[in-house]
């Protein structure tokens, strides 16, 4: 008979426990396929060196870490305090850095924003960048040499934590005069497409070439670009464009076809 009080099998159990931090016996005899009377000797073994806390059916791990050994300490001076293992990992605080403007909500918005309003932006951009890591005396110079005041600069600072781009753009953006001459070239053909499909084939040519997704809700919409249409062009005018010309066909060409069969 082996004197070895902890075989290869309790070890096998000790090892499923301690993945699980809190689990039951029905558990440990799934996991392991080992019975009743295997499983509740190891148990009791970790409940007397207190590395088990055991709460009617339940078993909850209790692993040496350092943040546990000072639970431990605060345990001994508060005796009504109860220590118990979270069941999930912890993630620890840290900071949350932004690297590119299209990280930002409302980075689309800014895409569309006249000159002057993303000049504004990006000067805000700088300073903030700049000054991260300011003192209050180094930060005012800066401040005061961009014509900011700290009560500005602190509103920029938690406007575009919260909110991104969105707000300092404002309401003046303005869509790119791309999207209506995609829509004109795929309406004004003889391909039949609608209004509808027509904006959306330019809006999609325009995203191909942006490599960024737009707001349906914030350009133009159909209904709108056709009456533009209609300030260009006359309804006969647009119904030419929308069929096919045969005046200039070349009927040499289906003479050679002739030749070919």
């Amino acid at each position: 008979m082996s004197n070895d009080r902890n075989p290869r099998w309790a070890r096998n159990i000790e090892s499923v426990f301690k993945k699980l931090n809190i689990f039951t016996i029905e558990d440990l005899e799934m996991l392991t396929e080992k019975t009743k009377l295997e499983i509740i000797p190891v148990l009791e073994r970790y409940i007397e060196k207190d590395k088990l806390k055991q709460e009617n059916e339940t078993y909850t791990y209790i692993s040496k870490t350092a943040t546990e050994k000072k639970s431990k300490v605060k345990k001994e001076k508060d005796p009504s305090y109860e220590m118990h293992t979270l069941p999930f990992k912890v993630v620890r605080p840290r900071t949350t850095f932004v690297k590119n403007l299209n990280e930002l909500d409302g980075f689309v918005d800014y895409f569309f924003a006249p000159p002057k309003i993303k000049k504004r932006i990006k000067n805000i951009f700088k300073v903030l960048k700049q000054t991260q890591n300011y003192g209050e005396k180094r930060l005012l110079q800066v401040l005061s040499k961009n014509d900011l005041t700290i009560e500005k600069y602190n509103y920029y600072k938690e406007e575009i934590s919260k909110n991104g781009l969105v707000n300092l753009v404002g309401e003046s953006t303005k869509e790119p005069g791309e999207i209506y001459y995609f829509f004109k070239e795929y309406y004004l053909s003889p391909k039949g497409l609608t209004v509808d499909d027509a904006r959306e084939l330019g809006i999609k040519r325009f995203e191909n070439l942006i490599k960024i997704h737009l707001n349906r809700c914030k350009i133009t919409s159909a209904k709108t670009m056709y009456r533009w249409l209609l300030e260009e062009y006359t309804e006969s005018q647009i119904a030419k464009f929308r069929m096919l010309n045969f005046s200039k066909f070349d009927m040499d060409s289906m003479e050679y076809e002739d030749k070919r069969v």
